[in-house]
C-alpha cells in the first residue's frame, strides 16, 4: 500500500465541511457527497477533487442546481431552479448561463435564446406575462437590432430596435387594414412616413416624435428620400396585400 486514501472514504475539516465519497490516491474521484461549511450540499461526480461530471447542487438559501461541471465550475447543459420558483435550462460556460437556454421567471414571463456570460445576448424570443412576443435581436439584456414585437390585441411592429425602443426603420400594424411605415429614434417616429388606412394614404416628416411636414402627394414624398431612407425605398411603395404577407397577417 502506498498510504494514500483509495476506495470509499470521510473526510472531515475544521470549518464544519465534510466530504463523504471515493477516492483515488489521496483525491476525490468517482462518486461523493461535499457539504459545505455554509450549509451547501453537492452531491455528485468528481476528478482531481474538484466537481467534475454530471451533479446536483443544492443551496442553503434552496436554489438547486442539476447539472455538469468541469474544474469546480458548471459547465455544459444544467437546470437550476432558485428559491423563488425562477427557472433555467440551457447551456453554462464557466459557472454562467452562456449559448442556447430558456429562464422562465416567477411570474410566468419566459426568455428563450442566446446568452453570452449571464446576459441575453443574440437571438432569442422574449414571452411577457401580458400576452406581448418579442422574436429577434439582444444586446445587454435589452432588445437591440431587428426584432418583431406583437400584442394581443392584434398589433404588430417589425423593425429595428436600440436599447429596448424603436430606432430605425420600421413598420407598425394596427389591426383594420392600418400600416405606418416610418423611422424612429429612441422611441419616437422621427424622419419619413407613410400612413396607410385603407384606402386612404398620408406621406409625412417627423421629428423627435411631432408631424413637421406633410408631403401632398407620392411624388414629392419619394424626391424627398435621402440615402438612409433610400436603402428602404422598396417598403414604401409596397401596398396592403404585400404588406399583409411580410407581417404574416392573415
Amino acid at each position: 500500500m502506498d498510504g494514500k486514501k483509495n476506495g470509499f472514504g470521510i473526510q472531515k475539516w475544521k470549518d464544519g465541511s465534510k466530504y463523504k465519497g471515493n477516492y483515488v490516491r489521496d483525491q476525490a474521484k468517482g462518486w461523493g457527497i461535499f457539504y459545505h461549511a455554509d450549509g451547501d450540499i453537492y452531491k455528485g461526480q468528481f476528478a482531481k477533487d474538484k466537481t467534475d461530471g454530471y451533479g446536483e447542487f443544492i443551496h442553503e438559501n434552496g436554489a438547486v442546481y442539476y447539472g455538469y461541471w468541469l474544474d469546480d465550475i458548471q459547465f455544459g447543459i444544467g437546470y437550476e431552479i432558485w428559491y423563488d420558483s425562477s427557472t433555467y435550462y440551457g447551456n453554462y460556460k464557466n459557472g454562467q448561463k452562456d449559448g442556447i437556454g430558456t429562464y422562465l421567471w416567477q411570474d410566468k414571463a419566459m426568455y428563450q435564446g442566446e446568452w453570452k456570460e449571464n446576459i441575453i445576448q443574440g437571438y432569442g424570443i422574449y414571452n411577457f406575462i401580458n400576452g406581448r412576443v418579442y422574436k429577434g435581436e439582444w444586446k445587454d439584456n435589452k432588445m437591440h437590432g431587428y426584432g418583431e414585437f406583437t400584442w394581443v390585441e392584434g398589433k404588430k411592429y417589425y423593425g429595428f430596435y436600440k436599447s429596448d425602443k424603436k430606432d430605425g426603420f420600421g413598420i407598425y400594424y394596427w389591426p383594420g387594414d392600418k400600416f405606418l411605415i416610418a423611422f424612429w429614434k429612441e422611441g419616437k417616429q422621427d424622419g419619413i412616413g407613410k400612413y396607410i388606412k385603407g384606402n386612404k394614404i398620408n406621406y409625412g416628416k417627423w421629428k423627435d416624435g411631432q408631424k413637421e411636414k406633410v408631403f401632398s402627394n407620392e411624388d414629392q414624398f419619394f424626391n424627398s428620400l435621402d440615402q438612409r431612407d433610400e436603402k428602404y425605398s422598396i417598403y414604401f411603395q409596397w401596398d396592403i396585400k404585400r404588406l399583409k404577407q411580410f407581417l404574416e397577417i392573415d
